[in-house]
Protein backbone atom coordinates (compact mmCIF):
# COMPACT_ATOMS: atom_id res chain seq x y z
CA UNK A 1 0.00 0.00 0.00
CA UNK A 2 2.68 2.28 0.66
CA UNK A 3 3.88 2.31 -2.89
CA UNK A 4 0.61 2.72 -3.68
CA UNK A 5 -0.35 5.99 -2.20
CA UNK A 6 -1.25 8.09 -5.43
CA UNK A 7 -4.08 5.74 -5.55
CA UNK A 8 -5.32 7.01 -2.15
CA UNK A 9 -7.78 4.54 0.11
CA UNK A 10 -8.86 2.28 -2.91
CA UNK A 11 -5.81 0.30 -2.80
CA UNK A 12 -6.15 0.10 0.73
CA UNK A 13 -9.35 0.04 2.14
CA UNK A 14 -12.45 -2.68 1.11
CA UNK A 15 -15.08 -1.05 -0.40
CA UNK A 16 -17.44 0.41 1.58
CA UNK A 17 -14.82 1.13 4.35
CA UNK A 18 -13.84 4.98 5.11
CA UNK A 19 -10.55 6.30 7.05
CA UNK A 20 -11.03 6.98 10.76
CA UNK A 21 -10.44 10.29 11.88
CA UNK A 22 -9.35 9.51 14.93
CA UNK A 23 -5.59 9.91 16.24
CA UNK A 24 -3.29 7.27 15.43
CA UNK A 25 -5.89 5.68 13.35
CA UNK A 26 -6.10 8.09 10.74
CA UNK A 27 -2.96 7.16 9.20
CA UNK A 28 -3.63 3.29 8.96
CA UNK A 29 -3.07 2.34 5.12
CA UNK A 30 -4.70 -0.94 5.09
CA UNK A 31 -8.25 -1.96 5.91
CA UNK A 32 -9.40 -4.93 3.82
CA UNK A 33 -9.72 -8.79 4.72
CA UNK A 34 -6.60 -10.37 4.44
CA UNK A 35 -7.44 -13.90 2.30
CA UNK A 36 -4.65 -16.24 1.84
CA UNK A 37 -2.55 -15.89 -0.96
CA UNK A 38 -2.33 -11.79 -0.32
CA UNK A 39 1.43 -10.46 0.91
CA UNK A 40 1.59 -7.65 3.24
CA UNK A 41 4.40 -5.74 4.87
CA UNK A 42 4.26 -4.51 7.98
CA UNK A 43 6.26 -1.27 8.57
CA UNK A 44 6.07 -0.28 12.03
CA UNK A 45 8.25 2.88 12.40
CA UNK A 46 9.54 4.97 15.05
CA UNK A 47 10.04 8.95 14.06
CA UNK A 48 10.98 11.79 16.34
CA UNK A 49 10.29 15.37 14.17
CA UNK A 50 10.55 18.05 16.59
CA UNK A 51 8.05 19.99 14.33
CA UNK A 52 5.81 17.51 15.55
CA UNK A 53 6.34 17.15 18.66
CA UNK A 54 6.49 20.73 19.65
CA UNK A 55 3.08 21.51 17.55
CA UNK A 56 0.95 22.41 20.78
CA UNK A 57 -2.22 20.40 18.76
CA UNK A 58 -0.60 17.25 18.20
CA UNK A 59 1.05 17.48 21.94
CA UNK A 60 -2.42 17.66 23.14
CA UNK A 61 -3.38 14.84 20.96
CA UNK A 62 -0.60 12.38 21.46
CA UNK A 63 -0.53 13.27 25.45
CA UNK A 64 -2.30 10.07 26.85
CA UNK A 65 0.31 7.91 24.40
CA UNK A 66 3.20 9.27 24.66
CA UNK A 67 5.37 9.25 27.68
CA UNK A 68 7.62 12.46 27.29
CA UNK A 69 10.54 11.17 29.81
CA UNK A 70 11.12 7.99 27.79
CA UNK A 71 11.26 9.54 24.63
CA UNK A 72 13.83 11.65 25.94
CA UNK A 73 15.92 9.07 26.60
CA UNK A 74 15.87 8.41 22.64
CA UNK A 75 16.93 11.77 22.11
CA UNK A 76 19.26 11.46 19.49
CA UNK A 77 17.85 8.66 17.12
CA UNK A 78 15.54 10.42 14.59
CA UNK A 79 13.75 7.37 13.28
CA UNK A 80 13.90 3.62 12.62
CA UNK A 81 11.66 1.40 10.74
CA UNK A 82 11.64 -2.50 10.95
CA UNK A 83 9.62 -4.06 8.00
CA UNK A 84 8.70 -7.75 7.51
CA UNK A 85 6.99 -9.34 4.66
CA UNK A 86 3.99 -11.34 5.36
CA UNK A 87 2.41 -14.39 3.07
CA UNK A 88 -1.51 -15.07 4.78
CA UNK A 89 -1.60 -18.72 4.36
CA UNK A 90 -4.85 -21.11 5.09
CA UNK A 91 -3.50 -21.54 8.68
CA UNK A 92 -2.52 -17.99 9.41
CA UNK A 93 0.51 -16.86 7.77
CA UNK A 94 4.22 -16.94 7.30
CA UNK A 95 6.98 -14.35 7.66
CA UNK A 96 9.20 -14.73 4.45
CA UNK A 97 11.57 -12.10 6.24
CA UNK A 98 11.81 -13.87 9.63
CA UNK A 99 15.42 -15.12 8.74
CA UNK A 100 16.77 -11.56 8.21
CA UNK A 101 18.51 -9.90 10.94
CA UNK A 102 16.92 -7.07 12.33
CA UNK A 103 19.83 -4.88 13.32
Amino acid sequence: VHDMEDLGDRAGYAPGRVRDPQFGLAALRLDRDLVPGMAVTIEPGFYQVPGLLDDPRVAHLAKAHVDRARLAAFADVRGIRIEDDVLITEAGCEVLTAALPQR
